[in-house]
């Protein structure tokens, strides 16, 4: 019973994350970016992962995949990572990318699994990092 119920949480908490996730993602590539969707998106950390955006950013990238080994489970890390994603696209915050890039990465090598669509956030975030240098 206990499994079940443990299961069932992590379902609801993907879901939800996913449906705040495509409301993000619906926002900036329609290019409807608001003033109020940074933070916005600084809610959304709290919201699913319990600490503020300035938590995250003060972690380096070591710090930040131990912190997903320690404190998350397996399926949380890559919507932290898609997080860090379009809250680098939406702020332009080159290091917000570069965790992005080594959490798919890591969450990849992790679970020993990989998707064309995370290839093709790789291929997004690196052509983000090119135009910015």
């Amino acid at each position: 019973m206990g499994i079940r119920v443990e299961k069932d949480t992590i379902l609801n908490w993907i879901n939800e994350m996913g449906k705040f996730l495509r409301l993000i993602v619906e926002k900036w590539e329609s290019g409807l970016s608001t003033s109020g969707e940074d933070e916005e998106v600084a809610a959304g950390y709290q919201a699913y992962f319990g600490k503020d955006r300035e938590y995250f950013q003060s972690l380096d990238l070591a710090a930040l995949k131990a912190y997903a080994d320690e404190n998350l489970q397996v399926e949380q890390v890559r919507p932290l990572a898609l997080l860090h994603m379009y809250d680098g696209f939406i702020s332009g915050d080159r290091s917000l990318l570069e965790k992005a890039k080594g959490l798919l990465e890591h969450h990849a090598a992790s679970t020993g699994s990989f998707s064309f669509e995370d290839f093709d956030h790789l291929a997004k975030i690196d052509a983000a990092l090119k135009q910015s240098l």
